[in-house]
């Protein structure tokens, strides 16, 4: 975190909850491969498919390019980050950040060629929606 403090974690509740929002994310929008929620200090603490091992590498990767692109945002003055898009040839990525009364947290989502990302988008910030009511309790 900004303030060198490390993130408190999810309990088993909150976990299943915010595994199930990115199930039902990723079911529900063609092409996406696999959505993880994270912490900004790069630790995986929920993933649309809990048995896949890429969970902390991408929670790491998203962590670094959410800082970076942050970074950016102020020395270009352009406020808060809250959407970090990248298109490749092979597809998609979309990461978000999601700010809860306790802790910051991290969304991203890795999509293949078929994904659009303007579905993409809407359908994660949905997402995003889901998991903040799972974190804050709502």
């Amino acid at each position: 975190m900004a303030d060198g403090q490390r993130h408190r974690g999810l309990g088993e509740q909150e976990r299943a909850n915010v595994e199930r929002c990115l199930r039902k994310f990723s079911d529900a929008v063609d092409g996406v491969r696999t959505a993880v929620v994270a912490s900004v200090d790069g630790f995986a603490l929920a993933q649309s498919n809990p048995a896949s091992a890429n969970g902390e590498r991408l929670a790491a990767m998203t962590s670094a390019m959410l800082a970076l692109a942050a970074a950016i945002g102020r020395e270009l003055s352009l406020g808060q980050l809250g959407v970090l898009m990248l298109e490749s040839e092979h597809g998609k990525v979309l990461m978000l950040s999601l700010r809860t009364e306790r802790e910051p947290f991290l969304l991203m989502a890795a999509c293949d060629h078929r994904s659009v990302i303007g579905n993409i988008l809407w359908s994660a910030k949905e997402c995003g929606r889901n998991v903040l009511a799972e974190l804050d309790g709502s």
